[in-house]
């Protein structure tokens, strides 16, 4: 099969999931995975899609990649971000996780902190924070589930109404400079409102595949959340631009 064919297949490919991976592409194709590599960056550089670690994503997808996808995808970032993100949570806090694999890696990192309570919408964040050895106590929320684990609806924007925490971990599907944080899921967008408004900081978790990335809904403008933490992937520009918005941004290092 010639470049141009692979190319126009792995198009099509993202066209219907929104995500595609190297190793599976490569399978599919019958060619090496350097071969995909190599056809990824060429319509990375013809601005056809974005390449990540592992894989791509369409620039104009709006669906929600299911959360055994996401996980696999800028690996070395999210866990960067999630360790920057889990020096700001110590014991007696009260704090709220959205759904989403990046706030799913900082509750890895905080699950043995002892008396803390954990306000979640995301089945596997709560997964997380039971096997902690002196686990947090969690509160979670009930709903209609997600492509990603995320509980969503009129039953988990019950739950929220009443909670206040200290700090809220939110993720995105996409982070905008114009537009916010956004969410393919209209749901999942009212929930994560819910959510913003149960807490006194907003911490965004945000890694640089996400940047200038739209989804359906947007749930929070820029002047709602209060810190960004993001890998040194994202342009020293965004983040000046962040910076004059009045967002605290954390830059964590992925060396």
């Amino acid at each position: 099969m010639l470049a141009t064919e692979r190319h126009k297949w792995i198009l099509g490919e993202l066209r219907s999931k929104g995500t595609v991976q190297t190793s599976e592409l490569a399978a599919q194709l019958d060619v090496s995975p350097m071969t995909i590599r190599r056809d990824l960056y060429d319509l990375a550089q013809a601005r056809s899609l974005i390449k990540v670690h592992g894989g791509a994503t369409s620039i104009d997808f709006s669906g929600e990649p299911k959360y055994e996808i996401k996980q696999l995808l800028n690996r070395a970032q999210k866990e960067a971000i999630a360790s920057a993100a889990a020096e700001l949570v110590h014991s007696g806090m009260t704090i709220a996780f959205s759904g989403g694999s990046t706030c799913t890696a900082v509750a890895e990192r905080i699950r043995d902190v002892r008396d803390l309570t954990v306000v979640t919408n995301s089945l596997f964040v709560a997964d997380q924070l039971y096997e902690g050895e002196n686990g947090p106590s969690v509160i979670l929320t009930g709903g209609q589930r997600t492509p990603t684990g995320a509980l969503v609806g009129s039953v988990a924007n019950a739950t929220l109404s009443d909670l206040n925490v200290n700090t809220l971990f939110i993720g995105a599907h996409g982070a905008h400079l114009q537009r916010g944080l956004m969410t393919p899921n209209l749901n999942e967008a009212e929930t994560n409102r819910g959510l913003i408004r149960t807490a006194r900081r907003v911490v965004a978790v945000i890694d640089s595949s996400k940047w200038q990335l739209r989804g359906l809904s947007q749930f929070a403008s820029w002047p709602e959340v209060d810190t960004v933490i993001t890998d040194d992937g994202t342009p020293e520009e965004l983040c000046d631009s962040l910076d004059a918005l009045g967002v605290e941004v954390i830059v964590a290092s992925t060396d």
